[in-house]
């Protein structure tokens, strides 16, 4: 048979569970500026005026004031989500194909649209990302972010 102790399990255990909570805190401040972030670079380089490279055509800005944020944690995850709930906005993002839209309503209207088509091309609405293309360019910075957050928060670990 084999008994054995150890010295100091209950600190370790403890010790252990205070680092989990301190990387989590640390990571979770970081996406909070992170997004912050994120939402002010869509805001001001992607739906600003003329020069700033902006993505899209702004013209009653109803789009860039719509641009929101939100933050959840559960505490074991925490997420960050920059988006807006203006229904135009998907189409930009992702593209749209009127044509496409066109035939779902001959579909439902035939009776009420004429037998003449429009000519119209397949991809009336190009995709012109300002979320996601943001999102890219600051995944560089995105990466250093948490990769010194976990690292912050590991160099004051201590087992004993």
């Amino acid at each position: 048979m084999f008994r054995g102790s150890a010295k100091g399990a209950k600190k370790t255990a403890k010790n252990l569970r205070d680092a989990g909570k301190r990387t989590h805190d640390s990571v979770s401040k970081s996406l909070g500026s992170l997004v912050l972030e994120l939402l002010t670079k869509v805001k001001l380089e992607k739906l600003s005026g003329p020069g700033t490279g902006q993505v899209l055509n702004v013209r009653t800005g109803l789009l860039r004031v719509s641009i929101n944020h939100r933050i959840t944690d559960n505490g074991r995850e925490v997420r960050g989500i920059v988006g807006t709930n203006v229904e135009y906005a998907k189409f930009h993002e992702f593209g749209q194909s009127v044509k496409a839209d066109l035939k779902k309503h001959r579909e439902g209207f035939k009776a009420k649209l004429k037998a003449n088509k429009p000519a119209l091309k397949a991809d009336d609405l190009p995709p012109r990302s300002f979320l996601r293309s943001a999102l890219k360019e600051m995944e560089p910075r995105i990466r250093e972010e948490f990769a010194n957050a976990v690292k912050e928060s590991t160099s004051t670990w201590r087992l004993l």
